[in-house]
């Protein structure tokens, strides 16, 4: 696939070019799949809610906002119900878009979302145009650090002056740990999916200093992990159905993190406060 037909202006190692082919095509076949399912991005719906309120306790009345890889738009409609604000929603997924804009029909009458289609990679918005932006599982679909470095630096650009990116993401830490976690078990360990590349730590960490100040780390999904990939199995036999929709996942998608919580979960919420362009 040429660079052109991703959309792309600037230089792409031609490597990374493939990797962004091969993770569109999957996007789009989801979302033909899917449609306005919340499915289309994930099964696990105490997951998405847990990310969704995790968003809004840093979203206030009157935020202009991005929502930067917005599927079909499931999450953006449930964050532009809960406050007033306006929302700038682009995904890389036409897609996805589509069916975003037939949901936004019955779910925005308002008007308080723009939906279109765009590269997180190149968004075409303004520099310093918005109070807030996040993204939920984008960044690690994109299959590179070079790649996941471009469009961490393409939030911040977008973002005003102490403008905040929410960074709802997996990270290799939390496998770890909840792998760590499932061995004690004999359980198998969970897998990186191939359209994924998880955040590592200590690497974003230092890739952040002079474009963002860490705010928080909030290691919201810490106790739903241990319950729902670990505990879960422990109450199983092998011809239980396995699902994201039981009983201990909704009971333990309810119990707040604590400063005891540990780290096991593979999602985590960077709160990041943008910095001006270190030169």
């Amino acid at each position: 696939m040429k660079i052109d037909n991703l959309g792309l202006k600037n230089n792409v190692d031609k490597k990374d070019v493939e990797k962004i082919a091969f993770n569109h095509s999957y996007w789009e076949s989801n979302a033909e799949k899917f449609k306005s399912d919340h499915k289309v991005s994930w099964g696990d719906i105490n997951m998405i809610n847990l990310e969704t309120n995790g968003i809004l306790y840093y979203i206030k009345d009157g935020d202009y906002v991005l929502d930067a890889g917005c599927s079909n738009g499931f999450s953006t409609f449930k964050i532009a119900e809960k406050r007033n604000i306006k929302i700038r929603a682009f995904d890389y997924s036409k897609k996805s878009i589509e069916y975003a804009l037939v949901a936004k029909k019955k779910n925005d009458k308002s008007g308080k979302i723009s939906f279109f289609h765009a590269n997180m990679l190149e968004i075409p918005e303004k520099d310093n145009t918005f109070d807030k932006a996040y993204t939920i599982r984008v960044v690690i679909n994109l299959l590179s650090w070079n790649l996941q470095k471009k469009a961490i630096l393409e939030m911040h650009r977008v973002l005003k002056p102490g403008g905040v990116y929410i960074m709802s993401e997996a990270f290799q830490g939390g496998l770890e740990n909840i792998n760590a976690l499932r061995k004690t078990a004999n359980l198998p360990p969970l897998k990186v999916h191939d359209f994924n590349l998880y955040l590592e730590e200590k690497k974003l960490e230092d890739f952040l200093k002079g474009y963002f100040e860490i705010v928080q780390i909030k290691k919201f999904s810490s106790i739903y992990y241990a319950a729902s990939r670990f505990l879960r199995y422990l109450t199983m036999d092998k011809n239980d159905e396995d699902s994201f929709s039981n009983e201990i996942n909704d009971l333990f998608a309810k119990y707040p993190e604590t400063e005891n919580s540990g780290d096991f979960g593979i999602q985590k919420m960077y709160i990041l406060k943008k910095l001006p362009h270190k030169h």
